[in-house]
């Protein structure tokens, strides 16, 4: 009878850490996917930068060129 309830007790415990660590495990899932979702949103928004500022040194060149004709 007290290894029975041991035994149950012990089967909860187990029960409990199993749950405990697939949450942690689902947790650290969404946190990477987070992290990836930031450094494609920087990347994305560094490109768009980028192509900005390729536009504005065109648009400089061609006014420059205007000017020295």
């Amino acid at each position: 009878m007290f290894l029975d309830q041991e035994l149950k007790k012990i089967q909860e415990d187990k029960n409990r850490l199993a749950i405990c660590c697939d949450l942690r495990r689902r947790l650290v899932h969404i946190e990477v996917q987070g992290i990836c979702s930031g450094v494609r949103r920087t990347f994305s928004n560094l490109s768009l930068g980028l192509a900005v500022v390729e536009q504005i040194f065109s648009f400089l060149r061609e006014r420059s060129k205007g000017r020295s004709r």
